[in-house]
């Protein structure tokens, strides 16, 4: 009686090592551009925590916008893009910016992010 053989094939392990070095790459791209998010996130949420629901002042935002993306290593985006929404609920502090990564060869990722914090939140500095 013969014994079957059991396990993978050579090729049935390349094959599968190229998949996972694909994704493990894809991660490498893609990991920085999301740190960077959550630091604009969380320089956001400072800045809004630190300001009061009906505070108007745009350019002491920036500024302190700006120190924020400093400190937390943030090069995409300026203080200077993000907007401040007026509304009868209290104002809010809104960002939305684009991120193109490349990838492959004439392949990039265009990364697209949105965030928005009321101002003077109490969650907000978390």
């Amino acid at each position: 009686m013969a014994i079957r053989q059991r396990g993978i094939t050579l090729i049935g392990f390349v094959i599968i090592l190229i998949v996972v070095s694909f994704f493990g790459y894809m991660g490498m791209v893609l990991g920085p551009a999301y740190n960077e998010y959550y630091g604009v996130v969380k320089a956001m949420n400072y800045v809004a925590h630190q300001s009061t629901p009906d505070d108007t002042d745009y350019g002491s935002m920036v500024k302190a916008l700006d120190r924020q993306f400093n400190v937390g290593y943030v090069d995409t985006v300026t203080g200077s893009q993000a907007k401040l929404i007026r509304d009868k609920r209290g104002n809010m502090l809104s960002m939305e910016y684009e991120a193109r990564k490349p990838f492959l060869y004439n392949i990039d990722f265009v990364l697209k992010f949105a965030y928005s914090v009321p101002l003077g939140s109490k969650t907000a500095g978390d």
